[in-house]
């Protein structure tokens, strides 16, 4: 990884079962204040739906669909990472718009 894009951040989120909250934490995933380049989504998921997968199609993340549990959920997120800082984000919860720009900036320093 080039000086200039590290650390590199890989977001993983997982939804088992729940698609109800899942766009609106991709969102936050992809609405951070921190320039793109510098950090990955990946989504897995055990479940189809029309309006989340083109939302992640169109934003250039990584999208897994696999049967499972949760631990290979996360197991594969981390398999397919490319980041050296990994962060969890839970198909009900939402990130604030800055979280990755902070921890960015921790490791960074």
């Amino acid at each position: 990884m080039s000086d200039e894009k590290w650390p590199y951040i890989s977001v993983i989120i997982t939804a088992y079962n729940r698609e109800s909250f899942l766009l609106n934490a991709i969102k936050s995933a992809v609405n951070q204040t921190i320039n793109k380049r510098h950090y990955e989504v990946i989504v897995i998921k055990n479940f189809k739906e029309h309006t989340v997968d083109e939302f992640i199609d169109n934003h250039n993340i990584k999208n897994i669909f696999m049967d499972g549990s949760v631990g290979k959920f996360l197991y594969s997120g981390v398999s397919v990472s490319t980041g050296e800082i990994i962060s969890f984000l839970d198909d009900d919860d939402l990130f604030s718009k800055d979280k990755l720009q902070v921890v960015y900036n921790k490791f960074k320093s």
